[in-house]
């Protein structure tokens, strides 16, 4: 709270008349980012196109702001405005047929893969160590990393969020397959 109050230029205690803590401050910059999610569509083509659609967008948020990603690992929705943008994507899940339960393992599953993805991609200076040189390694030992080291400079990381998503898709709508026979 401290670095924060000296940031804006005031006393740490005056933030204590806008927030309660640092909870409710983290709970605020949470808000506020999910703030600028575009709003969700009232009808879309199918439930696939709005994940899709939902997961990209979040991933462009947490993206445009790079040093607040590890707060979406930690922190769950509590505020108002950021449970109705769960609200949504678990009301999309359930229209499109699934259970309760497979509704919250669905949501969870994708946020946990758009967080996630998102954290490898961006790369924090700061946290930044020296790792082994790929290019050294011994192709006997590790003959698939040395296959791939070539890759990496040319590795798309918008194709390889795609994909995950596209696999996440799938395998709800196979769920949705099974539980309807």
């Amino acid at each position: 709270m401290r670095r924060v109050a000296q940031a804006l230029g005031v006393e740490a205690m005056s933030l204590y008349h806008h927030v309660e803590d640092k909870a409710g401050l983290l709970d605020g910059v949470f808000e506020l980012v999910l703030g600028k999610l575009p709003p969700a569509p009232r009808r879309t083509t199918s439930w696939q196109r709005a994940v899709k659609e939902r997961a990209e967008s979040f991933r462009a948020v947490l993206l445009a702001h790079p040093r607040l990603v590890p707060l979406f690992a930690t922190r769950p929705a509590v505020t108002v405005e950021s449970l109705r943008h769960v609200e949504h994507s678990l009301e999309l899940l359930k229209a499109a047929g699934l259970s309760a339960r497979a509704s919250l393992d669905a949501f969870q599953v994708v946020v946990a893969y758009v967080v996630g993805h998102a954290i490898s991609t961006v790369r924090d200076p700061e946290l930044e160590t020296s790792g082994p040189d790929y290019a050294q390694l011994d192709a006997a030992d590790f003959p698939r990393v040395t296959e791939l080291v070539a890759l990496l400079p040319t590795h798309d990381l918008d194709a390889e969020f795609q994909f995950g998503l596209e696999l996440l898709i799938s395998g709800l709508e196979r769920r949705l397959e099974t539980s309807r026979r």
